[in-house]
C-alpha cells in the first residue's frame, strides 16, 4: 500500500517539528539555578560584561566572566555561582559573586587582609587576591578596603574599631561613591608595593625562596653550579 500525503499535510509536519525544535532549543537555553537571588545578578552582571565565557545552566552551575572580557577594568576574573551563602554581617545578606584581582599580598599583612571579612581568600601563587559579595559594589568596597590594608594605607584595628566596613559597604548605595571607591581600587592594583607577576613560590612558606636560576616562565631551574 503506498503511503501519500499531500503538500498541506507535509507542511504541516514541517510546522509542527520545527516549533518543536524551537520549543526545546528555548528550554534548553532556560537558565535552571536553585537560586534565583543569584540567577538575577547573572542577568544584571550579563548586561554589563556581555555573555559568559563559561555558562552551566543547570542546577548548581556558574558563569564565569574571563581576563578577555574585562580588559577596560582593573578585575582579573568574575565568577558567579549557583550559590546562596549566609552572611550576617555587616547586615544579614546572601554571598555568591566573586570578584578577582591582581595583588601581591605580603606574608605581613595576610592575616589582617583575610581577617577584614569572612568573604576575602587569597591565592598567594597566582597572587590572586577576591572578595565574595552579593553584588558588585559590595565586591568593589571589600577589595578596596583589602588593599588599602594590603598597601599599609590603613590597618585592620581602626577598620574594626571605628566600623569603617559597614561604612564602606553602605556607601556602595550610591552610584557615585561605587565609582570613587572603584577608582581607589584601582589606583591601589596599579601602585601596589609588591610584585603582582607570578614568582612559584609563597614567601610565608618556602622564606628561602625557589631553586636557583629559577624561571618562573619555563617553571625550570638554572643549571646547577659546578665547582
Amino acid at each position: 500500500m503506498k503511503l501519500e500525503i499531500n503538500q498541506n499535510t507535509l507542511y504541516g509536519l514541517i510546522l509542527f517539528f520545527s516549533i518543536l525544535l524551537f520549543v526545546f532549543y528555548i528550554y534548553s537555553q532556560r537558565v535552571r539555578w536553585n537560586n534565583l537571588d543569584a540567577q538575577q545578578v547573572l542577568y544584571i552582571e550579563s548586561h554589563k560584561w556581555g555573555r559568559p565565557s563559561i555558562l552551566v545552566r543547570k542546577q548548581g552551575g556558574l558563569a564565569v566572566w574571563t581576563s578577555e572580557q574585562l580588559t577596560n577594568t582593573c578585575f582579573t576574573r568574575i565568577e558567579l555561582y549557583d550559590e546562596s551563602v549566609s552572611h550576617c554581617v555587616p547586615k544579614p545578606h546572601r554571598d555568591f559573586l566573586y570578584t578577582f584581582i591582581k595583588y601581591d599580598v605580603s606574608p605581613e599583612k595576610f592575616q589582617d587582609v583575610l581577617s577584614l571579612s569572612g568573604s576575602v581568600a587569597y591565592d598567594p601563587l597566582k597572587k590572586e587576591l577576591r572578595a565574595r559579595c552579593g553584588s558588585q559594589e559590595a565586591n568593589i568596597a571589600t577589595l578596596y578596603l583589602a588593599t588599602e590594608i594590603a598597601s599599609g594605607n590603613q590597618n585592620l584595628s581602626d577598620i574594626q574599631t571605628n566600623k569603617l566596613y559597614k561604612q564602606t559597604i553602605e556607601l556602595t548605595q550610591d552610584p557615585k561613591q561605587v565609582e570613587k571607591l572603584y577608582s581607589a581600587l584601582c589606583n591601589n592594583i596599579n601602585n601596589q608595593p609588591g610584585n603582582p607577576k607570578w614568582t612559584g613560590y609563597w614567601p610565608a612558606a618556602f622564606p628561602e625562596g625557589c631553586c636557583p636560576g629559577y624561571n618562573p616562565n619555563t617553571n625550570t631551574c638554572g643549571s646547577p653550579q659546578t665547582e
